[in-house]
């Protein structure tokens, strides 16, 4: 919300290999998932951590999901209006 950072809480479901400046969004079949991670995911499992970041305000269960920062950039120069969606809380289901 008003384009504060915060550190979201999540099951790792890939493993790290973003260096902040382009982050590959997951596609179906992605070859990165663990198996672990591809049973989190299909459960949605992977966002029960982020009840935490509900509980500490950072988030709501309802509202625009957050991005990477990465992403935030990306978009912002592409559509006019991305900016609006610092105006709520972020949250787990969009």
């Amino acid at each position: 919300m008003n384009g504060r950072t915060f550190l979201i809480y999540k099951f790792r479901t890939m493993p790290v290999d973003e260096d902040d400046t382009v982050v590959q969004q997951a596609q179906r079949g992605d070859a990165r998932l663990t198996g672990l991670g591809a049973i989190l995911r299909k459960t949605s499992l992977d966002e029960l951590p982020q009840l935490l970041n509900v509980l500490r305000g950072e988030m709501s269960l309802v509202g625009p999901r957050p991005h990477a920062l990465a992403h935030d950039s990306h978009y912002g120069a592409l559509i006019a209006t991305y900016q609006r969606r610092f105006a709520v809380r972020p949250g787990i289901t969009g």
